[in-house]
């Protein structure tokens, strides 16, 4: 018995030792890995367990990209499993430029190694999800410029993922 409770011990630091290379696992089914971070473009490698699910090119710089609420000047990655989805999307949401914000989705159960959806705010891109559904916001330009209705010039769209859902 006690042979038995040092075989369970040594897999289970294996196990461990063998996904300690990825940099961040947000729960033991799946991990991710910066490839190269820069100012305008990073390389994600996400794996489902041991098994590689892709390398994505993502439009900004993932350096400082953490599992998480999203910090000011830092990028996020996040699973999440709305009830359209439950496999699980990764959402990457990250800076462009000077201002603007972006949002990635990586559809974790489709072969394609494109994202599946991508906004950039002029400010801001945001996510949430609301009754089981994953919903995006961005701002963009208002058509008309700053009037009484878009005092700032700017106003906040919100799309759900997928959009058929919505239908």
């Amino acid at each position: 018995m006690f042979s038995l409770k040092k075989s369970v011990f040594l897999l289970s630091l294996l196990t461990w030792c063998a996904l300690a290379g990825a940099d961040h696992q947000p729960d033991a089914q799946w991990s991710w890995h910066v490839l190269s971070a820069g100012a305008d473009e990073s390389r994600l490698s996400v794996y489902r367990g041991s098994t590689p699910l892709g390398i994505y090119d993502i439009s900004c710089d993932l350096t400082d990209v953490r599992e998480g609420e999203r910090v000011e000047d830092n990028a996020s990655l996040n699973l999440v499993r709305p009830v359209s989805n439950p496999e699980g999307l990764l959402v990457v949401n990250c800076n462009v430029g000077a201002h603007s914000q972006l949002i990635t989705i990586i559809d974790l159960t489709r072969k394609s190694k494109q994202p599946v959806f991508t906004a950039t705010g002029s400010y801001s891109a945001t996510w949430e999800i609301q009754d089981g559904e994953l919903w995006i916001g961005y701002d963009e330009p208002c058509d008309t410029g700053p009037t009484v209705e878009c005092p700032d010039g700017f106003e906040t769209v919100f799309v759900q993922y997928p959009e058929s859902a919505a239908e």
